[in-house]
């Protein structure tokens, strides 16, 4: 039991009745020493976690200096002459006096001299050359030299048109129809000169040399450039059968129910694929009264642009063969990104047949146009003149 302290006026056991509100207080000090409860605390009721700490982390440890050191300007204490002692020229030893001095060409004394432009009124001339920092100098739109303000060089020639022929190249320069007929045949005197190496790389030495020359099979056919947003390729099919599949797959035009249009990519069959394989091994591109039947796979929409377009570039693409490297013109490149389905709108499950037929007349002019723009112009004039005179017996 803890001691406690006896108090004067009043028995030790009896009751004491606090004479001020204060005195009730005072029990608290009864006590000597203080208590030590040796219970432990309960366990946390939930995981300990991190608190997200809201102020800067950099706030006690950034370094901002004053206005004081950053205007201060530190004196550099370096030795005299950088520490380099240099002395080997004596400038006074080719100093020489007016009398030793060598008569000069008379030639070089006109160049030395400076030219003294006789200016008439220098009242004038004076206040023309006053600088105004609130006030523009006038520019005087004129390719001759003014009095107050002469033009450059570049402008004083201009009469001449020096400059227009010094940045370009003489050599590019076809005035008439000689010059041009030159550098055509130029060309072909160079084609026939051998590759020995890279025109810019000397190290680069050419393996093969192959020429170049328009796709005269081909280039009846217009050729147009397809640019996908993501890969076509059908999912959960093997790679060698998607090959198949892409390479006879065909893009229409279409339009739904409501009339909006967009642009279907179709797929074959596997019977469309067994029938392209037959005619493949036959050695025809298809047969009379054949149907092949492709079913729909994606919708895009599109964005075309052709030879009709504004800004549009010309390209071109090559096909190497065995004989040589051909090439093709682009006339059409078509962007497709894919249609989004709206709401309610299910997938379609269109099927597209197709049967071929022979070209029309209008189709076999239509290639014969392109064919003859390989062609001289000459023999294109005669050639005209034959397609119309068999026209006209049709």
């Amino acid at each position: 039991m803890a001691p406690t302290i006896q108090r004067s006026g009043g028995g030790a056991g009896g009751p004491q009745r606090p004479s001020r509100p204060g005195d009730a207080d005072d029990r608290r000090t009864d006590l000597i020493c203080r208590v030590k409860y040796c219970n432990t605390l309960p366990d946390i009721p939930f995981d300990p976690k991190f608190i997200a700490y809201p102020f800067d982390t950099q706030r006690f440890i950034s370094y901002n200096p004053t206005g004081l050191e950053r205007n201060y300007k530190y004196e550099l204490l370096t030795e005299h002459d950088l520490g380099v002692t240099i002395d080997l020229i004596n400038p006074d030893a080719y100093t020489l006096a007016d009398y030793e001095r060598p008569a000069m060409d008379p030639a070089d004394e006109k160049l030395l001299e400076e030219d003294n432009t006789a200016v008439t009124n220098t009242k004038r001339s004076v206040q023309h050359g006053i600088a105004l920092s609130w006030m523009r100098r006038p520019d005087y739109i004129s390719t001759e030299q003014t009095r107050y303000q002469p033009t450059t060089i570049e402008k004083v020639e201009s009469d001449i048109g020096f400059t227009v022929r010094k940045k370009m190249n003489a050599d590019d320069l076809y005035m008439d129809r000689d010059s041009q007929v030159e550098a055509i045949e130029k060309t072909f005197k160079d084609a026939i000169k051998p590759i020995t190496q890279h025109y810019s790389k000397p190290h680069v030495h050419p393996v093969e040399v192959l020429p170049v020359l328009p796709d005269s099979n081909m280039w009846k056919y217009p050729c147009a450039q397809v640019i996908f947003d993501s890969d076509p390729s059908p999912i959960g099919v093997p790679p060698a059968l998607q090959n198949d599949q892409m390479a006879q797959a065909m893009i229409r035009g279409v339009m739904d129910e409501s009339g909006e249009q967009f642009v279907a990519y179709f797929l074959p069959t596997d019977e469309t694929l067994t029938k392209r394989n037959e005619d493949m091994t036959e050695g025809v591109d298809y047969k009379d009264d054949a149907e092949y039947e492709y079913k729909m796979a994606r919708e895009y929409n599109w964005n075309v642009k052709s030879k009709a377009s504004k800004g549009y570039e010309e390209n071109f693409f090559f096909l190497f063969r065995g004989d040589g490297v051909y090439y093709n013109e682009l006339e059409t490149r078509v962007r497709l990104s894919k249609r989004r389905l709206k709401a309610g709108q299910q997938i379609s499950n269109s099927k597209l047949v197709v049967k071929h037929r022979p070209l029309n007349k209008q189709e076999h002019k239509m290639q014969r146009y392109r064919e003859r723009n390989l062609e001289p112009l000459q023999e294109d004039e005669d050639m005209s003149e034959e397609e119309e005179e068999e026209e006209e017996e049709e």
